[in-house]
């Protein structure tokens, strides 16, 4: 089906599920008659009783998606309110698969996933502990909070956010809107390998970077965007001219070079001015006082 609509902007499908964005309703008739014609092309039939034209919201993949944001499908948040704790490996990963899904609303994944995580390791023998259940009950709640991204737009200016603990690593893509309001399109976080934990401070935070452009590399490649960093040395090895210095480790002389495809420019803000913006905040919600301390997109 991604053949059938490849060139129609605004069209895409999940298996035989369909679905047409567009600005407005003359633009979304245009976009309806060149996938209609599409699929009589290839011989695709539709049946109408199946089929909703015009809607102002539509329900997708899990997701509720309107004009200018989406969010959670209120029918599998409740699933997750729900859900009962985990008394297995096998019930563990259907938990947090479900969980996973809505990762892009929890900019704190990580760091909840880190004592569940620690579970699904082969030398680890299962006990749910008081912390398990713990972060098992504050992600049902994060995930039952009102959680709302706006939708990506070309368009507009472009902030990547990324930062660094001692468990995980995060990334927030905001937009800057004409009014001056900042909202965030997508947040992603991923727990550390036990290799990575040993990294040193300016490694993890570069990490963060690496691990932002390369989750976000659809939105982000090919367009200019400004990358934020609390971690000021970062700037000496990512954001000089002149190159990458010449005595800077094997493996940050590895991310530097990595980032020489993006159009970025890479800016410094302390700990407590990332609280400035709302989604920004979000991002470091779990952060102690300490400057060097600190998740299906449609």
């Amino acid at each position: 089906m991604d053949t059938v609509l490849q060139g129609i902007p605004g069209a895409a499908a999940y298996l035989d599920d369909i679905t047409i964005m567009a600005a407005d309703k003359m633009d979304l008739q245009k976009k309806l008659d060149q996938v209609l014609e599409c699929i009589a092309d290839y011989g695709f039939h539709l049946r109408a009783e199946k089929c909703d034209f015009y809607m102002q919201q539509v329900r997708y993949l899990g997701f509720i998606i309107d004009k200018g944001r989406r969010r959670p499908d209120p029918e599998n948040i409740e699933a997750v309110r729900t859900m009962p704790r985990p008394r297995d490996i096998p019930t563990l990963r259907s938990s947090l698969g479900l969980v996973s899904h809505y990762g892009a609303f929890l900019p704190k994944l990580h760091l909840l996933h880190a004592p569940l995580n620690h579970l699904l390791q082969k030398s680890t023998r299962w006990n749910w502990s008081a912390d398990c259940q713990a972060s098992f009950e504050k992600i049902k709640q994060l995930l039952t909070s009102n959680l709302l991204l706006t939708h990506y737009d070309p368009s507009l200016p472009m902030v990547v956010t990324s930062d660094a603990s001692n468990h995980g690593v995060c990334a927030v893509i905001t937009h800057n809107f004409p009014n001056g309001s900042e909202k965030p399109i997508s947040h992603s976080a991923r727990s550390l390998t036990p290799t990575e934990r040993n990294y040193s401070q300016i490694e993890k935070e570069a990490l963060s970077i690496i691990f932002a452009v390369k989750k976000l590399h659809k939105m982000m490649y090919g367009r200019h965007f400004t990358l934020i960093t609390d971690h000021k040395p970062l700037l000496a090895v990512l954001g000089s001219k002149k190159g990458i210095p010449v005595h800077t480790a094997n493996r940050l002389q590895r991310w530097a070079t990595t980032l020489l495809g993006y159009d970025f420019k890479i800016i410094y803000q302390s700990t407590t001015a990332f609280g400035q913006a709302d989604a920004l905040s979000r991002l470091i919600g779990f952060q102690s006082k300490t400057p060097e301390e600190t998740l299906v997109e449609i």
